[in-house]
């Protein structure tokens, strides 16, 4: 190889975290990796932590104008080396081992499009926290899943199970940023849900390794952009479960009957919410009858 096999990719933003980050990314053991760091923040906090480690397999870039959540990522892809590319939020951290055993997974598994783990919940101090509903286990052990399979389980909980972008790992050649954003999937661009908007494109190639073992810390807190998103975490649910079944997931009615219902489940506690505004209660009600409409067209 002439250049890393693996390129860590950090679309920065924030400073309040990114120093654990980068810490985190240029203390993995793999042998052949980069780390990119594109900054699209106002100051020079994050561009002054990443002078001052002077590492040679960091290379910093510096948005001459904002590009925002989508742009940045897709970016980072662009300027990506490596065979082998995984996001690192800029809140996140990933423990020591995870580059070397997510990129080992890929060997002589031409299949496997995409490899994740098991990843724990940290707090805003750094310290564990309890699972969330979208981090339980996939499994006990680590396995080879089929991804049409994954992607099924995954929509008919509406639960990201496969992992923020920090967790997971593909193939650069896997993901055409030139056809657009990395996070646009048919007519749709996705925000609340945009990893798994990608998971689902490459599980259409092929198979999912997971890994038993946690190799991801994801960081929950307050100041989370997805935190502050409103009924879209709804709507783009069903955009979401439209798309998959276009492209060959849930192809059973019965799955997608209750894909449906589960979103419909949603939606309906969501608009219970005494804050919602009258517009945000009219866009829950249309989606309903939106699902409703869908149900009936189903086989019985």
């Amino acid at each position: 190889m002439t250049g890393p096999q693996v390129s860590i990719l950090i679309p920065a933003y924030n400073p309040r975290f990114f120093g654990e980050a980068f810490a985190s990314a240029r203390a993995q053991k793999h042998p052949s990796f980069e780390i990119v760091v594109r900054d699209d923040s106002p100051g020079t906090l994050i561009e002054d932590c990443v002078l001052a480690a002077n590492d040679p397999r960091v290379r910093y870039l510096r948005n001459p104008e904002r590009l925002g959540f989508e742009g940045n990522f897709t970016q980072c892809l662009r300027d990506a080396r490596g065979e082998l590319v995984k996001f690192l939020n800029d809140d996140d951290r990933l423990r020591e081992d995870c580059v070397a055993r997510l990129a080992a997974s890929f060997a002589g598994r031409p299949e496997v499009r995409l490899a994740t783990s098991r990843r724990r919940v940290i707090d805003a101090n750094g310290a564990l926290a309890p699972d969330i509903p979208a981090t339980s286990p996939l499994s006990h052990v680590s396995c080879v899943m089929d991804g049409l399979e994954l992607g099924d389980v995954v929509l008919m909980n509406s639960l990201n199970l496969i992992g923020e972008p920090s967790t997971v790992m593909f193939r650069r050649a896997d993901v055409d940023c030139d056809a657009g954003g990395v996070f646009t999937w048919g007519e749709t661009t996705y925000h609340c849900l945009a990893d798994l908007s990608l998971w689902l494109r490459l599980l259409t190639l092929g198979e999912a390794y997971y890994g038993a073992a946690a190799l991801c810390e994801y960081r929950v807190h307050p100041g989370q952009e997805q935190r502050a998103l409103g009924i879209e975490c709804i709507t783009e649910r069903y955009d979401l479960g439209m798309q998959a079944r276009r492209a060959g997931f849930l192809r059973e009615p019965a799955q997608y009957r209750v894909a449906l219902s589960r979103i419909d489940g949603l939606a309906g506690a969501w608009a219970r919410r005494p804050s919602l505004s009258d517009g945000e209660r009219e866009s829950l009600s249309a989606l309903s009858r939106s699902i409703a409409q869908e149900l009936a067209r189903l086989p019985s």
